[in-house]
C-alpha cells in the first residue's frame, strides 16, 4: 500500500468482506441442507405437512445458542475492528508534520508550520507522519485523495484532522468529494511525495 491510511481502510474492508462472505455461505449451506432434507418429506409425526408449516424440535436448543454466539462474535468483531481503526486514524504520532489545508471555491491552500503557503500543491516527505488540519473558507468541501485513502470534510468554522504516512514517492491527485458548486469538477490539487532530503531542501529554501 502507498500509505498507512490506505492500509488501515483496506484492512477494515477486508475484515467486513471476509466475515460477510462467511455468513453468506453458512446461511446458504444451512438453507440448502434443510431444503434437501425436508423437500421430499410428506409427513411429520404421522400427518401431512401443510404449506408454510414450520417443523418442531425437541430437546435443548443447541442450534439456537450456536447461532446467537456466532452472531454476537461477528458483530463484536466488526465493532472492535471499526473503532480500533478509527482510533488509529485519529491518533497521529507526536513528530507528525502539520499542514493546514484550507478549501475554497475552487481550490486548495496548504500552509506549513514555518508560514510557507502554497496553492494547489502540498509537498510532503515520504516515510514521515503527515497531519492535515482541514477547514473551508466558504462552503462545505471534502479533501479527498483516493489513492491514499484520505477523505476529510472541510467545513467553514471547523477544523477536522487526519494523518497518514506516504510510503511511495509520487504525485497524488487531490479532489473535492463534496458537490460544492459550479466549479466542483475543476477543484483539483495534488500531493507531491518526495524524499526527506528533497523536502527539507524545498521547505527551508525558497522553492
Amino acid at each position: 500500500m502507498v500509505s498507512t491510511t490506505a492500509e488501515a481502510v483496506y484492512s477494515l474492508f477486508d475484515t467486513f468482506l471476509t466475515l460477510g462472505t462467511i455468513v453468506f455461505f453458512v446461511v446458504l449451506g444451512y438453507m440448502l441442507y434443510h431444503l434437501i432434507k425436508h423437500v421430499r418429506a410428506k409427513e411429520v409425526k404421522g400427518r401431512d405437512v401443510e404449506l408454510g408449516e414450520l417443523p418442531t424440535s425437541e430437546g435443548f436448543p443447541y442450534r439456537l445458542l450456536i447461532s446467537i454466539a456466532l452472531s454476537a462474535t461477528i458483530v463484536t468483531t466488526l465493532i472492535f475492528s471499526t473503532f480500533s481503526t478509527l482510533a488509529y486514524l485519529e491518533t497521529p504520532p507526536a513528530d507528525a508534520l502539520e499542514i493546514r489545508v484550507t478549501a475554497f471555491q475552487w481550490g486548495w491552500e496548504f500552509t506549513y508550520p514555518n508560514g510557507k503557503t502554497v496553492l494547489g500543491e502540498a509537498r510532503v516527505p515520504i516515510d514521515r507522519p503527515i497531519k492535515f488540519y482541514v477547514t473551508s473558507r466558504d462552503v462545505f468541501h471534502k479533501f479527498g485523495v483516493l489513492s491514499l485513502g484520505i477523505g476529510i470534510d472541510a467545513i467553514p468554522g471547523k477544523i477536522n484532522t487526519y494523518w497518514t504516512v506516504i510510503r511511495v514517492p509520487g504525485t497524488y491527485e487531490v479532489r473535492c468529494f463534496e458537490l460544492c458548486g459550479t466549479g466542483h469538477g475543476v477543484m483539483t490539487g495534488r500531493i507531491v511525495a518526495v524524499t526527506e532530503q528533497e523536502f527539507k531542501a524545498w521547505y527551508e529554501g525558497g522553492g
